[in-house]
């Protein structure tokens, strides 16, 4: 088994990431080689702290030889575009911490560029495995909530600084699990609570068929737990509630993904097609 060797884009963000563990718990798929950040005395300091080799430019470590992929992580959302852009035209797999982009169309021209060069395009859309999504996926699709017609998903975050990019955003890839068929009409709006959590961000998809998808994100202290169910779904039959506390992102089987998409040319376990459709909805 050979690791891909891999070059950070944020080695700052990328060192405290769940990625970074994720990673370094498949050594004989991962390797992490060369490092990045926006200043080059940050560069040299997380490349120290993750054993790699520091570059102080994009351009230096897309030339380098050693490096097969990158993560790109960190900065604004508008900056991952352009790296991914960069790391593709120089013969690069990508990974990119969710979102892909800033927008469908810059998805857009990502994915065809992936295509033309025979990479790897993919984001990192940990969450599909949380055991609640996972959960409630399967007892949907055995039948045994029968028609369902809503399905409410919820969050916790620090904050909502960055809107529906920040760190809810997984739940907008999550919404397409549960509803394939054609996005007819979003309804979407912040709004001011009393009490705990304070402040919120929901969204209401709807589709050309059921069930329907509610979003939405909760700003609330560390102390005080999620006011909502983490998922909640609306059958004819019966009603599925998880009142489960969140756990760390399962990151094993998206990682072990990316190897075999890689290596053996397996399908990758997030398609671009998909990162981009829930950059598109948020």
């Amino acid at each position: 088994m050979t690791p891909i060797r891999l070059g950070i884009i944020g080695a700052g963000s990328f060192a405290n990431s769940p990625h970074r563990s994720a990673m370094e718990a498949q050594p004989d798929r991962f390797e992490i080689v060369a490092a990045h950040d926006s200043s080059p005395s940050a560069s040299l300091d997380w490349a120290t702290r993750l054993r790699a080799a520091a570059y102080e430019s994009l351009d230096d470590l897309l030339a380098s030889r050693q490096i097969e992929g990158v993560f790109i992580t960190g900065g604004p959302v508008s900056g991952r575009f352009e790296a991914a852009r960069q790391a593709l035209e120089a013969g690069r797999h990508v990974i990119v911490e969710p979102p892909m982009a800033a927008s469908a169309a810059q998805c857009d021209q990502l994915i065809p560029l992936a295509r033309r060069k025979g990479l790897t395009l993919t984001a990192a859309h940990v969450r599909r495995w949380d055991h609640a999504i996972v959960h409630a996926r399967t007892r949907i699709e055995g039948g045994e909530l029968g028609d369902v017609a809503l399905v409410k998903l919820a969050a916790a975050v620090g904050s909502l600084d960055d809107g529906p990019f920040g760190e809810g955003f997984d739940l907008f890839d999550a919404a397409l699990l549960f509803n394939t068929t054609e996005l007819v009409d979003v309804a979407a709006a912040p709004s001011l609570r009393h009490g705990n959590p304070s402040h919120a961000l929901t969204a209401l998809f709807r589709f050309e068929a059921p069930p329907a998808v509610e979003i939405t994100m909760l700003v609330a202290v560390a102390s005080t737990p999620l006011a909502l169910p983490r998922l909640l779904a609306v059958g004819a039959r019966s009603t599925l509630s998880d009142n489960s506390a969140a756990a760390a992102p399962v990151t094993g089987p998206f990682y072990e993904g990316v190897w075999r998409a890689i290596r053996e040319r397996a399908k990758v376990p997030v398609l671009a097609a998909a990162a981009r459709n829930a950059v598109y909805l948020a």
